[in-house]
């Protein structure tokens, strides 16, 4: 059996810092953004995120892309 792999969701996770906790690490809060184009490629993305950043009053730490993929055999 040889194993397939389907791509049924594109999403952007924006993460912010919103304070800093008693230990001193930053307090993250994330934000995602559904029905990303597959398309969409890395410098989109991070405009995307910038603009976002812009918008809001926490700074942008990271920026991530995360795909779901359905992963099946194909049956033979």
């Amino acid at each position: 059996m040889a194993a397939q792999s389907e791509l049924i969701k594109c999403a952007m996770q924006v993460r912010t810092q919103a304070g800093t906790l008693d230990s001193g690490r930053p307090r993250v809060k994330s934000y995602t953004l559904d029905g990303i184009s597959e398309s969409a490629n890395a410098q989109l993305l991070l405009d995307v995120s910038g603009a976002v950043g812009s918008v809001i009053a926490n700074p942008v730490l990271e920026t991530n892309r995360v795909d779901t993929r359905l992963i099946s055999d194909d049956g033979e």
